[in-house]
């Protein structure tokens, strides 16, 4: 803060730097002035610093909004994958029981026909070993 230019117009035409030509009150009112200035100016500065800061508190704050709304979409959309799959897995399941049931179910038929078979063919040899014999 340079205070010289209106010091320099009130003290009709003071130069800077000839402050040894001042008298010691006029030198100690400067210093005041400059200090004085020096406080207004940090206060400002701090006054800036202060809300440069809030802006940012804000723009973080919406930001980890975002990212937390973010995370709890993608979240809920990997429950309801996870669920579809579940479904899915449980469908599978019920389609290989019914599927191994019905197999079962054949391979038995087809065994009880062999069965017969065997028996027919086994009673018809004992029917011709009786004839034989």
């Amino acid at each position: 803060c340079d205070l010289s230019s209106g010091i320099n117009a009130e003290y009709g035409g003071v130069r800077k730097g000839k402050k040894k030509d001042m008298g010691k009150s006029e030198m100690k009112e400067m210093e005041t002035l400059e200090d004085e200035c020096k406080q207004v100016a940090a206060q400002l500065l701090k006054g800036v610093l202060m809300k440069v800061a809030a802006v940012e508190r804000e723009r973080l704050m919406e930001q980890r909004k975002d990212v937390m709304t973010r995370y709890s979409e993608q979240k809920k959309r990997q429950e309801e994958e996870m669920k579809m799959v579940q479904e899915d897995q449980a469908k599978s399941a019920e389609a290989m029981k019914a599927r191994e049931k019905e197999l079962r179910e054949r391979l038995m038929k087809k065994f009880k026909q062999f069965e017969e078979k065997k028996q027919k063919t086994q009673d018809k040899i004992q029917k011709k070993k009786h004839i034989i014999i």
